[in-house]
């Protein structure tokens, strides 16, 4: 196979001799290269793939702070309207008096007598402040009703009812009503960290 091989090479003109030898060496010369150039093109290759992937994650970044910004402009818009729709005194005292007076006024309307209010815990839920308030009532049952359906009317939706207990009163007519009332109004700003 040999010497087949040598007598077709050497039946070869002399151009084409060197058109072959010219084109096994830029075969030669372009492997050469190709492995000469693999590492580098690799490496520029990991490098794109990694400027791409920063690129992700700094857009991704930008977005997150631009929506923590949003946030905190609703939390602080949200937080302006409750304090505006609160009304709510500065103090716990004048809180409880204005809330004791919201409260006579609508059980006076209803024809309910409040009985008792006392403070009782505090605890921050998230951005506000929960003040809680035992409060006691007599009436009619059906006045009774009336008057709690008519919290939101009288106090805002700034106040829920957390525990209900009713209670027949003096011979069936009254009815004893205990119940416990939170408040929520929001942290004055920096305070959300107690």
């Amino acid at each position: 196979m040999s010497a087949r091989l040598i007598d077709a090479l050497s039946r070869l003109s002399p151009a084409a001799w060197w058109s072959l030898v010219l084109l096994v060496g830029a075969l030669i010369a372009l492997e050469g290269w190709l492995l000469v150039l693999r590492q580098p093109f690799t490496a520029y290759r990991d490098l794109s793939a990694a400027r791409e992937s920063l690129r992700a994650i700094e857009d991704m970044t930008a977005a997150q702070h631009a929506e923590q910004q949003r946030a905190s402009l609703r939390t602080k818009q949200l937080g302006e309207r409750l304090s505006a729709e609160l009304d709510a005194p500065a103090s716990e005292e004048q809180l409880t008096v204005a809330l004791m007076r919201k409260l006579d006024q609508a059980a006076a309307r209803d024809g309910v007598r409040l009985t008792s209010l006392k403070p009782g815990a505090r605890r921050h839920v998230l951005s506000f402040e929960e003040l809680s308030f035992d409060v006691g009532a007599q009436g009619k049952y059906l006045a009774l009703c009336h008057w709690l359906l008519d919290f939101e009317r009288s106090l805002g939706k700034f106040a829920t009812v957390t525990d209900l207990t009713m209670r027949s009163g003096e011979a069936g007519r009254e009815v004893t009503l205990s119940l416990r009332l939170a408040l929520y109004r929001p942290l004055p700003a920096g305070g959300g960290g107690r």
